[in-house]
């Protein structure tokens, strides 16, 4: 049976939120697939808790409105929105950017982690606003219900470990980011996933994929107008041996995401 693994940053709740690894040489097999992103991606945002007086990066996160992210459930489900910030406008999560204070959370009221895992989709509020006229602080656009297929290309960025050990998670200063394809949900199945309408898998080649650190990031479709087309979610036990990488699926989420923004802003 093929063991699963939330792509955040779980042994550091599990350590008592231990320190982490920063690497110190440039490693030639960076599992976000070895390449450091140099251009502003300014719909990032590194979500951060803190540790004895230090902000530590523990997931990823898309800007989806003037005061919301969208990320992953199993990253805030157990956390207290007091200990938690966001940063946006930044490629390094330690340095420089805007620290934005969390106010509300909403994780979506169906996830699940058994039998299966499920609806891995949530939504954090900010405040003060995120200063949108800023050219290195913009919201992504979610796009539309076409369901993305196979074999498209797919961009993913975040500061996930550049090790494929979970237990000795090293994270990168600097942004990373990987362009691989999607694959259908049957060739993942039959890779050992039970993968849902709701997720989209992609795979790359050995050595490369997410790994943890990475949960609630983008997953963008490039192109004129990019979009988000998933959240990281999940994937094996060890990170990019050759297994795909699970994301939930944005497009079936456009009404919650709706409802939940503009409930919100309504208050």
């Amino acid at each position: 049976m093929l063991v699963l693994q939330l792509f955040c940053m779980l042994f550091i709740l599990r350590q008592g939120l231990a320190d982490v690894e920063t690497p110190t040489t440039e490693s030639p097999n960076r599992i976000n697939g070895g390449q450091r992103v140099n251009e502003t991606v300014p719909f990032q945002v590194s979500l951060q808790m803190q540790r004895r007086g230090r902000w530590q990066h523990f997931c990823g996160g898309s800007i989806v409105s003037g005061q919301h992210v969208l990320t992953a459930a199993h990253c805030m489900e157990k956390m207290k929105v007091e200990d938690v910030s966001v940063v946006v406008g930044t490629l390094n999560w330690k340095a420089g950017g805007l620290r934005h204070r969390v106010v509300t959370k909403h994780v979506h009221p169906q996830y699940s982690m058994n039998p299966r895992i499920i609806n891995d989709i949530a939504l954090v509020k900010v405040t003060p606003p995120f200063r949108l006229q800023r050219s290195d602080v913009s919201t992504i656009h979610i796009g539309g219900s076409d369901r993305i297929g196979e074999k498209v290309p797919v961009r993913l960025t975040g500061w996930g470990s550049t090790t494929s050990s979970t237990s000795s998670a090293t994270l990168p200063d600097q942004l990373q980011a990987l362009n691989y394809r999607t694959i259908s949900n049957e060739d993942c199945n039959q890779k050992g996933f039970r993968v849902t309408r709701n997720e989209i898998c992609a795979l790359a080649v050995q050595g490369q994929g997410a790994c943890v650190g990475d949960s609630g990031g983008p997953l963008i479709k490039p192109g004129l107008q990019p979009h988000l087309v998933g959240i990281v979610s999940y994937g094996s036990s060890t990170c990019a041996q050759g297994r795909p990488d699970v994301y939930t699926r944005v497009s079936s989420f456009l009404p919650y995401i709706s409802q939940v923004i503009n409930q919100d802003l309504a208050q």
